[in-house]
């Protein structure tokens, strides 16, 4: 199976670049559940689509970077797993240099 560079982002505020596989089943396994996409032109951020209702803790370090690609107020729970733009088809591409250098300097 293909893999894809991501950033994984924990609610305590700690992230990690990583690469894991480029799968249903492993997104699912990073956010814990069923996964909901936040599409931004610079990324793509997939957090547990029930995570309101299941009220997992707030993610404030996803949440401001969520807020500064869209321009507009979210509030994101749980882990949250970041990944680049789709592509021309709509296929998930690696996470972008430049957003891995935002978490590092935030």
């Amino acid at each position: 199976m293909a893999t894809i560079q991501a950033v994984i982002v924990d609610p305590d505020g700690t992230f990690r670049n990583t690469e894991i596989e480029s799968s249903l089943g492993s997104f699912q396994a990073v956010v814990g559940g069923y996964i909901e996409a936040v599409i931004g032109k610079v990324a793509t951020i997939y957090v547990n689509e029930e995570g309101l209702l299941r009220a997992l803790p707030p993610n404030p370090l996803a949440t401001s970077f969520a807020q500064f690609i869209l321009g507009r107020n979210v509030i994101l729970v749980g882990t949250a797993l970041i990944l680049g733009p789709p592509d021309d088809v709509g296929n998930d591409t690696d996470v972008r240099p430049a957003v891995v250098d935002y978490f590092k300097e935030n």
